[in-house]
């Protein structure tokens, strides 16, 4: 499995916690964060008070597919709650 694949695999599983935003860049006001996944160059950190993802080691094109990826995940829910 590549790291996009996993990272994909870690978001489904978590998404109901952390379902506010998805990010390439670190937090700079301090949001206390945990570590979710940490393996073969893929991170995965969390923000439960806030409940937002941030994942590091995909390529920026990867990145994009991810981001695109969350936000069928967030209208799948939207569409769920109607």
């Amino acid at each position: 499995m590549n790291k996009l694949e996993k990272a994909k695999e870690i978001i489904t599983e978590n998404f109901s916690l952390y379902d506010c935003g998805l990010f390439n860049s670190r937090n700079l006001v301090g949001d206390p964060m945990s570590t979710i996944y940490n393996e073969d160059g893929l991170t995965i950190d969390v923000c439960y008070y806030y409940s937002y993802f941030e994942v590091f080691g995909l390529t920026d094109e990867e990145f994009e597919e991810l981001r695109k990826f969350y936000a069928y995940l967030q209208h799948s829910q939207e569409d769920e709650e109607e």
